[in-house]
């Protein structure tokens, strides 16, 4: 049945487009599955399926993972951090290679995780490495707030939170890139700020569709896009509309605006963006790590032979940077899109040339 399912919505798709389009699909999970079940060459040829900059671990700068690093050497410091970043290199070690010389690194699968660490280790500070998009900026807001009320003064964060949208507009101003279309994932349900994207459609007129992480549901929400664009009003529909209550957005942006607030932002091989990351407060400038170790985070240099860059901006495939598969691997990565589980260049070799 679900195959029936797919070869009728295949069929419907082909009968859709008839002209050339460009659809950004921004989730690396949905951009695994493309590449998994070979979506790309099921659809139209007409349609082309471009990797966005969707995975939180692969836009991180060196710099910040040599600030990572530094801190995680300071003495009693528990660093607590997501299974994705411990392998990312920086400009001399990662986090992986710490904890294999003796350094305490913890991995979580979340702040209140970590926030549970200090709780245990009252000698220790532990330290969280916030890395994420704008929808994981709650949970860790929240176990700041959480922190604070107790008193719980062993836990600090390092603030790595990046915003989606500020980056696609500044991407979508390039007119040879072209994109016409925006897949989303159902990830933008924990998004409080759904009309940043609702503004991102209309200021570049695209078509928007928001979706699973299934063939099925990528199907549906392409033959959304290509319908909205053959009514000559891309951006008449607002797929943002509605996915959070107004009672659980204002909660959670009061929240938000209690601990963080935006600010210029550096991406890994994209430069400096503006309002594009989180900070935290002055007010609680206890639980962020940068602050409390004196530490000040630069951009770093990215290895010359990497075009990370170039791929997560939807400029070139992962088989046209001359590493992919030779000096950088999953085994011997060398930037971050071939480290993290939604990486485009890992997820290029596992599923299109069958490496692991």
């Amino acid at each position: 049945m679900g195959q029936q399912a797919d070869e009728a919505l295949l069929a419907r798709l082909s009968t859709l487009i008839d002209r050339p389009v460009r659809v950004m699909v921004v989730c690396g999970t949905q951009i695994r599955t493309i590449l998994k079940f070979g979506i790309s060459e099921m659809v139209p040829e007409q349609l082309e399926l471009v990797p966005g900059p969707g995975c939180s671990v692969c836009v991180m700068p060196e710099g910040h993972i040599d600030a990572y690093v530094k801190i995680a050497m300071q003495p009693d410091v528990i660093t607590a951090t997501c299974d994705d970043l411990l392998r990312v290199p920086g400009s001399t070690s990662s986090l992986e290679e710490l904890r294999d010389a003796g350094v305490w690194v913890e991995v979580v699968d979340a702040p209140m995780e970590a926030l549970d660490l200090a709780r245990r280790y009252p000698d220790k500070i532990v330290v969280f490495t916030a890395v994420g998009f704008e929808g994981a900026a709650p949970d860790v807001a929240e176990a700041i707030l959480e922190a604070a009320s107790e008193g719980i003064e062993n836990f600090c964060v390092i603030p790595s939170i990046r915003l989606l949208p500020p980056s696609l507009d500044n991407l979508f101003k390039d007119p040879e890139l072209n994109i016409r279309g925006l897949l989303c994932s159902a990830h933008v349900e924990a998004i409080t700020d759904t009309e940043a994207y609702a503004q991102l459609a209309r200021r570049h007129h695209l078509a928007c569709a928001v979706t699973g992480f299934g063939v099925n549901d990528i199907l549906k929400g392409l033959i959304t896009i290509v319908d909205q664009l053959r009514s000559a009003q891309p951006d008449r529909d607002n797929p943002f509309a509605g996915i959070t209550s107004n009672a659980e957005t204002t909660r959670v942006q009061k929240m938000l605006s209690e601990v963080f607030f935006a600010t210029d932002s550096d991406w890994r091989g994209l430069g400096s963006i503006a309002g594009s990351g989180f900070v935290i407060r002055d007010e609680l400038s206890l639980y962020d790590a940068t602050k409390r170790f004196n530490i000040r985070i630069q951009q770093g240099e990215e290895p010359l032979e990497c075009r990370c860059a170039e791929i997560i901006s939807g400029k070139c495939l992962p088989t046209e940077c001359p590493a992919f598969g030779i000096s950088c691997s999953t085994r011997n990565p060398i930037g971050p899109c071939m480290v993290a589980q939604e990486g485009i260049c890992a997820s290029y070799l596992r599923y299109t040339f069958g490496q692991t």
